[in-house]
């Protein structure tokens, strides 16, 4: 039985998942006759480069295709053929085991040079091109200039900046992405449909998180849950096949780091390693936690990775409590470690360090000499970024702990609205601009990461948030409500809606009371 992902290799342009922006622009210049002599397909692996190659060979080769039509009919001999992979016009080098000039000279130079047997294009698909030496693409070149009329070049590779300049100039160029989650989703289920097999929700959204934006990657994972033969996979079947290390365990692991538990943090590497886990891997999903928590720091809402909804309440939170220099500062030891990984004699050890270096460097925030740049190797003394202090610390414990340890926030939301007047009359005494800021927010919601307010507009969120106005509002509304709780800022009208309050709706008072003074009469 052939692997899923060969089995449902997409036969037609209209299969292709993704890359919709390169299939329109091949389809039309297939439809108007308007085909290049050499096109360069580059990205990264299991994206569908070598697939789509495949697909225009077959579509300029098939005899029953009609003007202005650019799908192939699949089932003529040529189609068939090609397919297979033993059509004779078509011919598909790889370029990692053919890297000599000579074998170049033999395989594609002096075969460009005869027609085709029985087709009206000679195709050739020369996969991982930037395999070939220098010697090999000046070899190429000339060919690649002036080429036959019969003759059409499709050169794949996953490192284009490895290709000679010359090369490139001479072909038209197609920069294939990573498939997005929606598309990997479709693609997925599909297949789980077609199979007749019933494939639980989150064992496809881990198969979609393992692969990283690779299709085939994907579809093979997928086929090796299929493998198990039963007509209804759950998360626990999956957990057989595909290798652990889930978001939970991943998220723990950074909230100890983040609030120096040395010892819990090397418990966690501890029992993963006893259990088997990649920890190659489980240092690339602690990556992917720094990479998204920077990107929700900076407002952007999608990343490669499919989190819970969960998961993403507790980045959230932990995004609130760290600066933008301390993310780098984790995620380059982070990166540092886990390329140690491969040659460690225990397997276990880089992230042991890990755990003690970044938990150390926690709890001991007045040593600012010891941060290692981002460029130098771990153990280098110097001052390249600011390192964390006790209120960084204590902030994060503050979101962490409840979390962590299971314990909840007693008060409600109700007992929030009680208090709101008074917290508002407790702070108008010394601070009028605060308090006027506080008037236009509205709790919405309490739950671990504290009480979530609306605000109308984000300058209101970011005069909420400095140090100074957040440390008042928390320390008052923790004495009315008799425990800690935070302040969690959502604004109505995001700045990328491009909305201002409109000018007549702002009163002098209202100016007055926003900075702080009052309106005087003359």
């Amino acid at each position: 039985m052939p692997t899923i992902y060969r089995k449902y290799r997409p036969q037609t342009f209209a299969d292709i998942t993704g890359q919709e922006h390169i299939v329109k622009t091949l389809t039309n210049e297939i439809t108007n006759g308007q085909i290049a002599h050499a096109y360069l397909f580059s990205g990264p692996r299991g994206v569908g480069k070598t697939t789509l190659a495949r697909l225009v060979a077959k579509s300029l080769n098939c005899p029953n295709r009609k003007d202005g039509q650019s799908e192939p009919c699949n089932e003529c001999s040529s189609c068939k053929e090609i397919t297979n992979g033993n059509n004779i016009d078509a011919i598909e080098v790889d370029a990692a085991s053919h890297t000599q000039v000579d074998n170049v000279r033999e395989n594609i130079i002096e075969n460009a040079q005869f027609k085709p047997t029985k087709s009206k294009y000679k195709v050739f698909i020369i996969d991982e091109v930037h395999m070939l030496s220098n010697s090999s693409f000046n070899a190429l070149l000339k060919t690649l200039e002036e080429p036959p009329a019969h003759v059409i070049f499709i050169l794949a590779t996953t490192e284009a900046h490895k290709i000679l300049p010359t090369i490139i100039s001479r072909c038209q160029r197609f920069t294939f992405g990573r498939i997005p989650y929606d598309g990997m989703k479709k693609r997925l289920e599909e297949i789980c449909k077609t199979e007749e097999v019933e494939v639980d929700k989150k064992v496809i959204d881990r198969i979609i998180n393992k692969s990283d934006g690779c299709l085939r990657d994907a579809e093979s994972l997928l086929g090796q849950i299929l493998s198990l033969n039963l007509k209804k996979i759950t998360a626990a079947d999956a957990e057989m096949v595909l290798p652990v290390s889930d978001a939970q365990s991943v998220i723990d692991f950074a909230e100890f780091l983040m609030i120096g538990q040395t010892s819990e943090a090397l418990e966690l590497i501890g029992r993963l390693s006893a259990d088997g886990v990649n920890l190659e891997q489980f240092a690339y999903d602690l990556i992917e936690i720094w990479r998204t928590i920077l990107l929700i720091k900076n407002g952007q809402a999608k990343t490669n990775v499919d989190y819970s909804e969960e998961t993403i309440r507790k980045m959230r939170a932990l995004s609130i409590k760290i600066t933008e220099q301390q993310i780098i500062y984790l995620a380059d030891v982070t990166l540092k470690r886990r390329q140690e990984i491969k040659t460690a004699p225990i397997p276990a050890l880089p992230m042991e360090l890990l755990a003690v270096e970044i938990t150390e460097h926690f709890k001991n925030p007045d040593d600012t000499q010891n941060t290692p740049p981002s460029n130098a190797p771990i153990g280098t003394s110097t001052t390249p970024i600011e390192k964390p202090t006790h209120k960084f610390t204590d902030s994060v414990k503050n979101v962490v702990a409840n979390i962590v340890h299971g314990k909840e926030i007693k008060t409600t939301l109700e007992d929030i609205a009680k208090q709101w007047p008074e917290l508002l009359k407790a702070l108008d005494v010394d601070n009028h601009s605060l308090t006027f800021v506080l008037r236009l927010c509205t709790p919405i919601k309490i739950d671990f990461e504290g009480v979530h307010v609306q605000v109308p507009y984000s300058f209101h969120k970011e005069k909420l948030y400095e140090i100074k106005n957040r440390q008042v509002v928390e320390q008052k509304l923790g004495e009315l409500c008799g425990e800690k709780i935070s302040i969690v800022c959502e604004v109505a009208v995001e700045d990328s809606d491009k909305q201002e309050i409109p000018a007549e709706n702002i009163s002098a008072d209202t100016l007055a009371a926003d900075f702080g003074g009052e309106v005087v009469a003359e």
